[in-house]
């Protein structure tokens, strides 16, 4: 991962087009000016770790060869894997130790009490003997790492709890946050070919829905504000599809998103203009209305302003491209 990735993470910080390469993309070397590229980052890492059938043996980790580390994945299933120049070993966990790894990769290298641990694994209140329990599951999860050749002591014990010690950028979560500031500060330098590729490189990291299979709620906050972050990215992506004119080629995965999200008007402007564009006017009118109703009756609430604008533009007969792409909030900074 390129430094300035690496600084982010630290501080806590096929069909062509730009969202459709993101859904299949994971990573890659990230080019500089000029050509050159940067060595293989945790990102690539996580591709092959986490993507066997894509990954070769005796890939290294970050170009050291015969480094172990822990990879840990929190976008999607939960999961650890061990990682050495022999590839990447999957290391087996129950649905509590899974609980307890995902708890503490919430925040790697801070100490989490156990009672906050214990809230977190059960519902209601904690069992008895909750204390001893959370240092069974901890002592499991160290054997189990140390048995798929990984360091036993990656979940340290410390007065108060218990603290994972890995980098945050072995954490994919911590990647997808450092790569969404990088785009961010692309976009303030005008860089936007530069912020689509970190946008569509975060967007590679998932592999479902975040924690997926834990418990909802124990996981919601921070299950909430990385799905939003993972909107947004959607949503950036698809800008620069549409202003590339990859109007067709877009319209496939709005569409599936547009269903995820019924309610999120950005994603409808964004389909409305795509299905403009391609000369399916009424679909793009029929878009509207699908949006009206749903506001309505879930919230009891019109449309926004952007989305109704992009509305009357239609009323209006053909409308210029630019002006309808114009409406949209992402464009505006990455003009040019």
């Amino acid at each position: 991962m390129a430094p300035d990735v690496q600084a982010a993470v630290r501080d806590g910080a096929q069909h062509g087009g730009v969202a459709i390469a993101a859904a299949g993309r994971a990573g890659g070397a990230f080019r500089r000016a000029g050509g050159q590229e940067d060595p293989p980052d945790p990102v690539e890492a996580f591709r092959r770790t986490f993507a066997p059938s894509r990954r070769s043996r005796g890939d290294s980790v970050s170009g050291q060869a015969g480094a172990v580390v822990i990879d840990i994945a929190l976008l999607g299933t939960v999961k650890i894997a061990v990682r050495s120049g022999e590839g990447a070993t999957d290391v087996a966990l129950s649905y509590l130790e899974r609980s307890l790894l995902a708890a503490l990769a919430c925040a790697p290298g801070t100490v989490v009490s156990t009672e906050r641990l214990a809230d977190m694994l059960w519902d209601g209140p904690p069992p008895s003997g909750a204390r001893t329990r959370v240092h069974g599951l901890v002592s499991s999860v160290r054997k189990r790492v140390a048995a798929a050749g990984g360091d036993a002591l990656v979940l340290a014990t410390d007065p108060s709890g218990y603290v994972l010690c890995v980098e945050p950028e072995r954490v994919d979560a911590e990647c997808f946050r450092a790569l969404m500031l990088q785009a961010s500060d692309a976009v303030e330098r005008g860089e936007r070919d530069s912020a689509t590729e970190c946008w569509q490189r975060a967007l590679g990291l998932w592999r479902g829905p975040a924690f997926d299979g834990l418990r909802p709620h124990a996981f919601q906050i921070e299950a909430l504000a990385l799905e939003e972050m993972r909107m947004t990215a959607w949503e950036n992506c698809f800008d620069a599809d549409l202003r590339s004119g990859r109007y067709e080629r877009v319209i496939p995965e709005l569409t599936r998103q547009r269903a995820r999200h019924p309610g999120r008007e950005r994603l409808v402007a964004q389909l409305m203009i795509a299905l403009h564009a391609t000369d399916r006017h009424a679909e793009a009118l029929g878009t509207y209305r699908a949006l009206r109703q749903h506001l309505r009756d879930e919230y009891g609430m019109s449309p926004g302003v952007r989305v109704s604008k992009i509305h009357e533009l239609l009323l209006r007969g053909p409308s210029e491209m630019g002006e309808l792409l114009a409406t949209l909030p992402g464009c505006h900074a990455l003009t040019g």
